[in-house]
């Protein structure tokens, strides 16, 4: 799986045009309107930033994965690549990682997908020759493509999207391909916004309790443990 930034310039100017969105809040002349950005960062005023866009291209991505990823509704936007415009004489897939080291099941499954791509041929030849439709053949053999298959998408989320994103798929619990996709997406933001690096972590790190409750990964106590221990702390101090 790979992830680039396609708009790496004005993704550095995030704040910057955050804090020239938001400086009429404050009726300031301040010559640094990124000043201003990151202190709305620091105070949650996100309204001034919700224009600036971080696009993502992502690539050699499990369909499931991408199925995942596009739930997210609040400040994304995304297009995937459409197996119906683009036809495919073979395609590449996800191996899943506890069978690598089985090789019967190995073995098999990579048979089946073997198997797969050539029916998904056979479709695709057999519709293109009755139709004379390319876009009729692929819409038509994609019947039997696999959600292990990997394919491309483009995502852009503005700061909140970006961050709820993080805070939901950093987390333990999350899909392993998943979390890959995030810590990528995290990598690649913090290589041009280090001062996001605190903002971009799991919820349980933002709010010091695991809000998957008795389902978390033990790293921190749940919101009723934390209850407890702060109940705790009070009664000693008494």
């Amino acid at each position: 799986m790979r992830v680039t930034i396609l708009n790496p310039d004005e993704a550095k100017k995030l704040f910057y045009w955050w804090g020239m969105a938001s400086k009429v809040c404050y009726d300031t002349k301040t010559n640094t309107p990124e000043m201003i950005g990151k202190h709305c960062m620091a105070t949650g005023h996100f309204s001034g930033s919700r224009s600036q866009y971080i696009l993502f291209q992502v690539d050699d991505c499990p369909r499931f994965t991408i199925d995942q990823a596009v739930r997210h509704e609040d400040g994304i936007m995304k297009n995937v690549q459409s197996f119906r415009y683009v036809g495919k004489n073979s395609f590449a897939y996800e191996i899943p990682t506890e069978i690598k080291d089985n090789d019967y099941l190995l073995k098999w499954y990579i048979k089946h997908m073997d198997d797969t791509i050539d029916l998904y041929s056979h479709i695709q030849d057999y519709v293109k020759n009755k139709t004379n439709n390319q876009e009729r053949a692929n819409e038509q053999a994609r019947y039997v493509l696999p959600m292990a298959t990997l394919a491309s998408f483009v995502i852009g989320m503005d700061i909140e999207g970006l961050i709820h994103f993080c805070n939901v798929r950093l987390c333990a619990r999350t899909e392993d391909k998943h979390r890959v996709l995030a810590q990528l997406i995290r990598h690649a933001v913090l290589e041009i916004l280090p001062e996001l690096k605190d903002a971009l972590v799991p919820n349980c790190q933002k709010m010091l309790y695991c809000p998957e409750g008795r389902h978390g990964c033990g790293a921190y106590p749940t919101k009723d443990e934390l209850k407890e221990i702060i109940k705790e702390g009070r009664n000693t101090d008494a």
